[in-house]
């Protein structure tokens, strides 16, 4: 520190300049040590398997203890770990909550990292819920986050891991939730069909999905180009489809879920109030969405697009019967094989997940067969028999 202009021991002109020429060198000596320590652990972190580095509790406490000697004044500094995850262990710190034990990652066999790479080979669409899903039933229980270290470490990006908006539980969240086991919602999909050269060309048909809320099972009805209402049309009979499909199901129905298109005639309707009030002798029947609210009927609309996107965008349709072939191609597939995550992966006509699988020796991925529907759009991955 330099003595003011007022001070009885003033320091020469030349002597000040000299000590600032002194400061400054030294100055960017510090800042290239700085740097070349700097570049030091970046390279070490390049070579780090996994790119993170996993601190001790003990190796956490000095690095805040160093950071508190500078005020935690680190955002430019850091280099180990991210400024978020520094801030986070400031947090918990003055919420006086101790580090906890580090734990070992799991280690992954050869074998299950050769099926997980597979599986995101052959299924293009497949992001790693549904690559998990399919692995819980072959009671294969590697976690998500591993997962998706070995498609990334592969090359193989998965899709991005999409999860429901947080929020508080409307009215309408709870009125489903609480009648999951006797509601059953409905929907229209419609597909373009090719008629060949003929001046009718391309023509939209329509088919109508229905599916249980807490087994999620579905029905499809076949086809049609004219889906009529009134008694005896289209709608009418496969009302009655769907009432013995539930019956041989033995699944409940209390109230069905539709929007306000007006092919859901009065008839229909009438059907579905008559069936619940029979079963219940309550007060149950038709429960119809909000206009121009397609998430307040979203299980049919999920159904709906996973079909879409799973099949039917991958395939030109030339007729009705083509087009009833893969919706109940899918329809099977989906109740039978297909894991479900709002059921823990489990798929709908399955009971609970097998035991988790633990050989005395690594599991042998060649057991592993795929069995495939419409051309290997749709797989199902099990165990080879012994």
């Amino acid at each position: 520190m330099f003595l003011d202009k007022g001070s009885d021991l003033m320091l020469p002109a030349w002597f000040q300049a000299f000590l600032m020429m002194l400061l400054e060198a030294w100055s960017a000596r510090r800042d290239r040590q700085i740097q070349f320590l700097k570049l030091q652990i970046e390279l070490l972190r390049q070579k780090t398997p996994g790119k993170r580095v996993i601190l001790s509790p003990d190796d956490r406490r000095r690095l805040m203890r160093a950071g508190a000697a500078i005020g935690h004044e680190v955002d430019s500094l850091l280099d180990i770990v991210t400024v978020k995850t520094y801030r986070r262990w400031l947090r918990e710190q003055a919420d006086g909550q101790t580090p906890g034990r580090v734990r070992r990652p799991r280690a992954m066999t050869a074998s299950l990292r050769e099926l997980i790479l597979r599986m995101a080979r052959e299924n293009v669409g497949w992001g790693v819920r549904r690559i998990v899903g399919e692995l819980r039933k072959l009671a294969l229980t590697p976690s998500r986050s591993s997962v998706r270290r070995v498609l990334v470490d592969d090359g193989v990006l998965p899709d991005p891991d999409r999860r429901a908006p947080k929020g508080v539980m409307t009215p309408w969240r709870i009125f489903v939730s609480a009648h999951m086991n006797c509601m059953v919602a409905t929907d229209f999909f419609c597909k373009t069909v090719f008629r060949g050269c003929t001046p009718m060309g391309w023509k939209l048909a329509f088919a109508l999905v229905f599916i249980h809320l807490g087994s999620r099972k579905a029905f499809v009805s076949p086809s049609t180009f004219h889906p009529t209402g009134g008694p005896g049309g289209w709608m009418q009979q496969h009302a009655c489809n769907v009432s013995m499909w539930l019956e041989d199901e033995h699944l409940d129905l209390r109230f069905l879920i539709h929007d306000r298109d007006a092919k859901f005639t009065e008839a229909f309707d009438e059907h579905f109030r008559h069936l619940a009030a029979v079963s219940h002798n309550k007060t149950s029947g038709i429960v119809k969405t909000p206009y121009l609210a397609p998430i307040a009927n979203c299980y049919a609309e999920s159904w709906i697009s996973g079909l879409k996107r799973e099949v039917l965008n991958h395939l030109v349709c030339l007729s009705l019967r083509q087009l009833d072939h893969i919706s109940a191609s899918y329809m099977n597939y989906y109740n039978g094989f297909r894991p479900h995550q709002g059921l823990g992966n489990v798929p709908p006509a399955q009971h609970g997940l097998p035991p988790p699988y633990c050989p005395a020796e690594e599991p042998d991925a060649g057991r592993v067969e795929c069995q495939h529907w419409l051309g290997g759009l749709l797989k199902h991955y099990h165990w080879k028999a012994a």
